[in-house]
């Protein structure tokens, strides 16, 4: 074998099987900070495009109140009157919009909102058009 500077050449060609490990971990280790970052985001933008989405329904609402006197019975009247594009009435989590004409005062003259995330309606990752701004 043939020697440079004390070392055989087998020994100066590669990585040893330590480095390689501690390269491929560095690597894991940088994904996973990516994944949840990235993560965030998604749920972040279905929570705005649900809150756009309750906004363009409210202003329908409150229109509709302004020529009939009254809410609709349901958000699908908007739809057959015209005063609202034809739009799946569904958050950006596929539940349906939480809807009831009888509001719970003069302020709040109907309920409208979404169940969130969970799907699951009573909860704090509930969104409610009366609130959700604030």
């Amino acid at each position: 074998m043939h020697r440079r500077n004390g070392t055989s050449e087998h020994a100066a060609r590669g990585f040893s099987l330590l480095e390689l490990m501690l390269v491929v971990a560095i690597i894991g280790i940088l994904m996973a900070v990516v994944a949840f970052s990235i993560g965030g985001q998604g749920e972040r933008a279905k929570a705005r495009a649900t809150r756009a989405s309750l906004q363009t329904i409210q202003t329908s609402l409150d229109q509709y109140r302004l020529e009939y006197s009254s809410n609709p019975p349901a958000l699908a009247s908007l739809i057959q009157v015209k005063m609202l594009k034809d739009m799946k009435l569904k958050d950006a989590w596929d539940s349906d919009f939480l809807y009831d004409p009888r509001g719970l005062s003069p302020e709040r003259p109907y309920i409208l909102g979404s169940s969130g995330p969970d799907k699951s309606a009573g909860n704090e990752d509930d969104l409610d058009v009366w609130t959700m701004d604030k």
